[in-house]
């Protein structure tokens, strides 16, 4: 076992009475307090319960409802956006525009937000190395890929997995409704070439987007890392559990202060609150850029200016092709068209994707969703006030920078010709999409109609410099601080060109290793 913090002998080591014995007494002292029981949480607390000499805690703001999930929880098809939510919104943006910020607050976080598998392109993961985060280049991570993984179609290939416990499925025994299938057609036409997975290393065309359930169930990291008729002894989980911030000894983490007040004491902390959650509870901890923290009535412990900037993600909006059919209930089928703008080389990233969908019973309709894959623009996550539970302040990305919308300008106009071939167009009775008249009209329409995917990331950035706004380093350790990881999304530099859910999962694996290794 690790050798805990100086001075902290006089608390006691969860580690010295044995194998979990913090959780068997009902003491609230643990080897490991893992907080957030997320996408990222649910592996972290597996993996490091795996040694049965260790004691470990899932500490989960909202409920755990492995036991008893809702209907609309398991759809695989489709997603409730307001059930579990943490009802949080936007700053207005320079269009005076406030948004919901979707996020789930339910054991498997936004896990039940998502149903895609999407890794994105090995060059993501090399520019993450090329930054100066040693060990996170392509072929260092893929191991990690190919353990999550179990693909249910290319499972048998070298960058796959098949053993994993995150299926991934395209559904290739299904058929795509009539007018999905034209879409297909209409993006090969169009010049997208074929692509049968999207997960092949740098595949980039038009095909099957690949989904994470079973049989048109959703599978989270909650059921497939922490099933609920199977914990181990020595993790304990518990939901409806808030942390208001941090506790130290020195610059060592010994602990976490829960909303109403409980002390849990701890030989190591891991911070797994996702993008909007792991950059607030560092600055209520003083954790964070120094100004902002004396404004808020904080106390400064580090001064790191990288926590909360460097928001990232992917906007989009859509073309709606004037498909005025029927809908289905299920199955739910998506395909997904990747390519490089004018702006981008084939050396990058594919830098847009086009989505399409079949059309749903409730609401039918056809639409080309165009998502910006690497986007320049940058928002922010400040605090309001140190009250534990007072939401974040979330300044979304705005576009504010003009290459991010010359590239949306160039894949609106690509996405006029999908939606006016005629493969298309027999299908859809309604109107087409109109060619805006000139590129002022078309910058307004864009900066009117793009939205925030809920794709985030970046507030507790991976670099080695905390005055290049680096928060933790290739380790996921936060500068500055003893024996404190965060481990989620927001640790990714910089937001990769596929969804962010798989890539999550895989950094909890390999840091996962990482504290392991140092406990």
């Amino acid at each position: 076992m690790f050798q805990r913090c100086a001075g902290e002998a006089r608390h006691g080591s969860a580690g010295a009475r044995g194998a979990g014995q913090g959780a068997r007494l009902g003491l609230n002292v643990f080897d490991v307090v893992v907080v957030g029981g997320g996408a990222a949480g649910c592996v972290v607390a597996a993996r490091l319960a795996e040694s049965a000499a260790r004691s470990v805690l899932l500490l989960e703001a909202g409920p755990d409802r492995r036991a008893d999930p809702t209907e609309g929880m398991r759809d695989g098809w489709g997603i409730d956006p307001e059930e579990f939510d943490w009802d949080y919104t936007s700053e207005p943006s320079p269009r005076g525009v406030v948004r919901n910020v979707r996020r789930k607050k339910v054991l498997g976080g936004t896990s039940w937000l998502t149903r895609f598998t999407p890794r994105g392109s090995p060059a993501d993961y090399d520019r993450w190395a090329a930054l100066g985060n040693a060990g996170w280049s392509f072929d260092e991570v893929l191991p990690y890929f190919i353990r999550l993984e179990n693909d249910a179609d290319f499972g048998d290939q070298p960058w796959h997995g098949n053993r994993g416990p995150m299926p991934s499925t395209r559904y290739l025994d299904l058929d795509y409704t009539e007018v999905a299938a034209a879409g297909l057609d209409a993006l090969e036409a169009a010049g997208f070439p074929r692509v049968d997975d999207h997960n092949r290393p740098g595949a980039v065309g038009a095909g099957r987007m690949p989904m994470n359930s079973r049989d048109g169930v959703r599978v989270t990291t909650a059921d497939a890392y922490l099933p609920a008729a199977s914990t181990p002894p020595n993790l304990t989980v518990r939901g409806d559990a808030q942390v208001a911030d941090l506790v130290f000894d020195g610059a060592c983490a010994s602990g976490v202060r829960l909303s109403d007040g409980t002390i849990i004491e701890a030989g190591w902390v891991v911070l797994c609150a996702g993008t909007y959650g792991s950059p607030a509870i560092l600055m209520r901890s003083g954790i964070g850029p120094e100004h902002h923290l004396r404004s808020v009535g904080v106390s400064v412990r580090a001064d790191l200016p990288g926590v909360g900037a460097n928001l990232a993600d992917h906007p989009g909006f859509d073309v709606d092709c004037g498909y005025q059919g029927a809908g289905r209930r299920a199955p739910m089928l998506h395909a997904i068209a990747t390519f490089h703008s004018s702006r981008s080389t084939t050396s990058e990233p594919p830098d847009v994707m086009f989505w399409l969908t079949d059309p749903d019973q409730e609401s039918p309709s056809f639409e080309i969703s165009v998502l910006l894959l690497k986007p320049r623009s940058r928002g922010a996550v400040r605090l309001r006030s140190a009250d534990p539970l007072e939401p974040p302040s979330i300044e979304l990305p705005s576009l504010s920078d003009s290459v991010d919308v010359e590239r949306l300008a160039e894949a609106y106009r690509r996405a006029l010709e999908v939606a006016n071939h005629p493969h298309v167009r027999r299908l859809c009775a309604g109107a087409p999409p109109d060619e805006p008249k000139g590129a002022a009209e078309l910058d307004e329409l864009l900066r009117t109609e793009t939205r925030s995917i809920p794709h985030v990331v970046g507030t507790c950035s991976m670099g080695p410099r905390p005055d290049d706004g680096g928060v933790v380093d290739a380790r996921g350790s936060v500068h500055a601080t003893e024996r404190l990881s965060v481990i989620d999304a927001s640790i990714m530099p910089d937001v990769p060109s596929g969804f962010t859910h798989v890539p999550t999962i895989m950094i909890a694996e390999r840091l996962s290793d990482h504290v392991a290794s140092h406990l």
